[in-house]
């Protein structure tokens, strides 16, 4: 199972994926793989997060990435995208029984626009998706594809707080991959943390913002055993 999240914030945008992909045999057995990457950047000032079937993901985006220039705003691959999805998978749009089968594939399109001034400034995040014939979905503050109880939980309470800057949105999304990793383990492996801003696309280590949150749950963990050792 995966967890890919974008954000907006003031500074920009924030991404972020796990990298753990599962695979089965013929007989049952569960392969797990840490190093699937799922956060692909595909200009200085776009990336798209992919879930579902990785391989098939993989394949359709190193031919997608061949159209993309290096000046095209998150709108114009938008759109191309769209297109080129369309016209991969219309061998199987003629076949219901084929369309069922086909690998399921769902994106997350996050990136800058141009403002009046020529800027890459303004931010946008589209959800594009096979099951809607790949059509741009409407225009979001975040978006959150996957195992997405808890990130959609926590969203819910700390975005307004946490959209200020794109330090506070990593730290938000980290604690929405290490909780999730923690609780249900679906999900998990190394994190691929990006932000976007007017200077590009750079990308985060995750170290310092884990280490964040275990001393936090350490601290927390210390104070109830305290608590609970005077109810003694």
């Amino acid at each position: 199972m995966t967890l890919i999240i974008a954000s907006k914030c003031k500074d920009g945008l924030v991404l972020g994926s796990d990298s753990r992909s599962i695979s089965t045999d013929g007989v049952g057995a569960r392969y797990i793989r840490d190093a699937t990457d799922k956060l692909i950047k595909l200009n200085d000032y776009s990336c798209l997060l992919i879930a579902g079937d990785s391989q098939a993901s993989v394949r359709l985006l190193e031919e997608f990435k061949k159209d993309v220039k290096p000046d095209d705003t998150v709108s114009v691959i938008s759109k191309k995208f769209n297109k080129f999805c369309r016209k991969e998978y219309e061998p199987y749009s003629m076949n219901i029984s084929l369309m069922k089968n086909s690998p399921r594939l769902y994106f997350i399109l996050a990136g800058l626009d141009k403002d009046n001034e020529g800027k890459n400034s303004i931010p946008r995040i589209f959800t594009i998706t096979r099951d809607d014939w790949f059509f741009v979905g409407e225009e979001r503050e975040y978006a959150i594809v996957g195992k997405n109880d808890i990130s959609n939980y926590l969203f819910s309470k700390k975005y307004d707080e946490y959209s200020l800057s794109s330090e506070k949105m990593t730290e938000l999304i980290v604690q929405c991959l290490y909780d999730t990793e923690k609780i249900d383990g679906e999900s998990g492996g190394k994190m691929h943390l990006v932000s976007i801003t007017e200077y590009g696309v750079s990308e985060t280590d995750e170290k310092i913002y884990v280490e964040r949150i275990e001393q936090r749950d350490l601290v927390s963990i210390m104070e109830s055993s305290s608590i609970l050792s005077e109810d003694e």
